[in-house]
């Protein structure tokens, strides 16, 4: 593997959960009956970023 595969897996890693992040901010925000918080996806982007790209990198880095 090369940098370049570690880049796209970056740009992979970073389009993916930023969907997932606002469709679970928004399914939260129905159920606890709350707005919609720019602040709260950046968590839920933040956790999901972290459980996608880190493994990956790891994954990608260790068959080097």
């Amino acid at each position: 593997m090369t940098y370049f595969d570690i880049l796209l897996v970056a740009i992979a890693c970073v389009s993916t959960p930023l969907i997932v992040a606002i469709i679970l901010d928004i399914f939260y925000a129905e159920k606890k009956q709350v707005r919609f918080s720019l602040r709260r996806t950046s968590l839920w982007y933040l956790c999901m970023f972290a459980l996608s790209f880190i493994p990956t990198v790891l994954l990608v880095t260790n068959n080097v």
